[in-house]
């Protein structure tokens, strides 16, 4: 494993760590607004990537495209001279081992079958449609290629059901919350900013969001 992976593991703090790195296959993550759960997801993605022996694809998915396309630039910065090359227009990096790492949109789900993934991260999960997670489950199966979701509680549709499955034990899921006062403890976020949104933001949103 490359010296750069290792600064950016070390750079994580617990519950991160705990979080992302958890053994099970499937991990449902519930993380507000700046708790630092994408950098721990690229992290995360980026060991799997480097630990392909299979030359496989990797799949970081997000909602939309913009979402895709910001995920994609922040881990194109952390892994620089890392990865062989990157490609801007297809955001996708490749490694000198052969395995491609894509952040793409689940916005056409149709569009998520047929490839051999090795990994799997979905960012803002409940935010997204069942069916892009059906077509990423029926794409893993033959490699059983592990999963983490990311994303804020919102309302009470597929993706909180998700989450609560696993938050109760389902065989196979891990469950964790991490929320931005626990990036404030780890020293990583400032307190000033949270009270800041707790008075601008409205309650609903400071609590779907923040806490």
């Amino acid at each position: 494993m490359s010296d750069s992976l290792r600064v950016n593991l070390s750079a994580l703090y617990p519950k991160q760590r705990d979080a992302l790195f958890d053994p099970s296959r499937y991990v449902a993550i519930e993380g507000s607004t700046k708790s630092g759960k994408t950098v721990g997801a690229i992290t995360w993605q980026a060991a799997q990537v480097l630990r392909d022996g299979l030359s496989l694809n990797h799949w970081w998915l997000a909602p939309v495209y913009n979402q895709a396309r910001i995920a994609y630039r922040r881990a194109k910065v952390m892994f620089r001279g890392v990865y062989r090359s990157s490609n801007d227009t297809e955001l996708r990096l490749t490694f000198r081992n052969g395995a491609v790492w894509w952040f793409k949109t689940a916005e056409k789900p149709d569009n998520l079958y047929a490839e051999d993934v090795g990994s799997a991260v979905f960012d803002e999960y409940t935010r997204a449609r069942q069916e892009a997670w059906h077509a990423l489950r029926s794409t893993i199966t033959a490699t059983e290629a592990p999963v983490r979701f990311i994303g804020n509680v919102r309302g009470r549709g597929w993706g909180y059901q998700l989450a609560r499955k696993a938050e109760a034990g389902e065989p196979g899921w891990g469950y964790h919350k991490i929320i931005a006062q626990d990036a404030v403890d780890a020293g990583v976020l400032s307190a000033d900013e949270i009270d800041d949104a707790r008075r601008t933001l409205p309650e609903h949103v400071f609590r779907d969001d923040v806490l």
